[in-house]
């Protein structure tokens, strides 16, 4: 195997078109080569990662996710941080303490961010605009109905909070036994890292379908009107 490439070589050996090499580094999936002179020299680093965003691509994920995990993966960041998961399952507070409503401040279960936002902003959406957008649009909804603006923050963080249980619930054990497991019993060359990060955004993409498909069976069978007796028909 060569120990460097040019673009023309590195294309040819990752099974890919110069244009697809010259498109990835644009768009901050590939790090930029070694240049001497007028030539970029690519190394293993950059055929290896080329193979990872094919193998991503064929499992149908998008080059903005690919780029978001790799650049997580690239700045060290631990498994749980790459997957958006909490390190540990945070120990749970019983149900009955956790519904439990704060009569002296309506706010006080709120992030802080969404709290700033209701008390300093003219659009207290803004909390939701960048990182959460249809989070954002259900407590929009929620506002356009009636609700008033506190319940309807209520509503979007209690349904967050849940979904992060879900993730620390499953996260580990499922991303553990797709991805780590097989990384725990390799050399832990670069090849098996980059095979990691590939497993890894897998097995994420199949839990997260998974979970979704769940979820929207569970809100349709909650979305089902009762069937009307036969002879009240019109």
């Amino acid at each position: 195997m060569h120990s460097e490439y040019t673009i023309d070589e590195l294309a040819r050996a990752a099974d890919t078109t110069v244009r697809s090499v010259r498109v990835y580094h644009e768009r901050g999936l590939l790090p930029s080569p070694e240049v001497r002179g007028r030539i970029g020299y690519y190394g293993t680093d950059h055929l290896e990662r080329l193979h990872t965003i094919s193998r991503l691509l064929s499992r149908g994920m998008k080059l903005n996710g690919i780029r978001e995990l790799l650049e997580a993966w690239d700045r060290g960041d631990g498994l749980a941080d790459v997957l958006g998961v909490s390190d540990a399952p945070a120990e749970r507070e019983p149900i009955a303490a956790q519904d439990k409503p704060n009569s002296d401040d309506p706010l006080a279960d709120l992030p802080d961010y969404v709290k700033q936002a209701l008390a300093g902003s003219s659009d207290p959406l803004d909390a939701y605009r960048v990182t959460n957008p249809r989070c954002g649009d259900l407590a929009a909804r929620l506002m356009d109905s009636g609700v008033p603006d506190t319940t309807a923050f209520q509503v979007v963080e209690r349904l967050r909070s849940d979904c992060n249980g879900i993730a620390d619930r499953y996260a580990t054990e499922v991303f553990y036994c797709l991805a780590g497991q097989a990384y725990e019993r390799s050399p832990r060359e670069t090849k098996d890292r980059a095979r990691l990060e590939t497993d890894l955004a897998i097995a994420r993409l199949i839990l997260t379908r998974a979970a979704s498909e769940l979820i929207d069976q569970a809100f349709e069978r909650h979305a089902e009107l009762p069937s009307r007796p036969e002879g009240n028909v019109r």
